[in-house]
């Protein structure tokens, strides 16, 4: 009997599918290590947008309150910036979810993509389309896919 109830646990944990939720996040891009050819106001606006498309994007078609909101922190280190505006940089994403009826939080996550590749151009929209990720340019539509995934 306990043998089918591990069996049971351990195949809803792998087979069932999980779904986002809203997000409180907190994006920052650290672009210290690229080179001063580059106008770091760039960065500025990449921080703003992004910010703005994980924490007004409606993740799921549930309401929830703000104290009920995934907690998470997307930081982007730029290493270095190639021609045509693409950008090599480090991804640390960190998250943790309020525990029901407590004041504290659980943690959920915290992974770092040492090799995460992208292309912006300043004041570009920010876009994520779930049916058609990679569009004409994937470098493109990189940036919104990856942190969709870990939304």
């Amino acid at each position: 009997m306990r043998n089918r109830i591990v069996l049971l646990f351990s195949a809803l944990i792998i087979g069932g599918s999980t779904h986002a939720q809203e997000l409180q996040a907190r994006i920052s891009v650290n672009a210290s290590q690229v080179s001063s050819t580059v106008d770091k106001k760039v960065f500025q606006t990449l921080q703003s947008s992004l910010q703005n498309f994980l924490n007004n994007r409606k993740w799921t078609g549930e309401a929830f309150q703000q104290n009920e909101k995934i907690a998470c922190n997307f930081l982007i280190t730029i290493r270095q910036s190639l021609p045509d505006n693409v950008y090599k940089a480090s991804l640390v994403v960190q998250a943790a979810r309020p525990v029901f009826n407590a004041s504290y939080q659980s943690p959920l996550i915290n992974f770092q993509d040492e090799s995460f590749a992208f292309k912006y151009v300043e004041y570009q929209p920010v876009e994520f389309n779930e049916n058609r990720v990679s569009g004409s340019d994937p470098l493109v539509s990189n940036i919104t896919a990856t942190l969709a995934y870990y939304v």
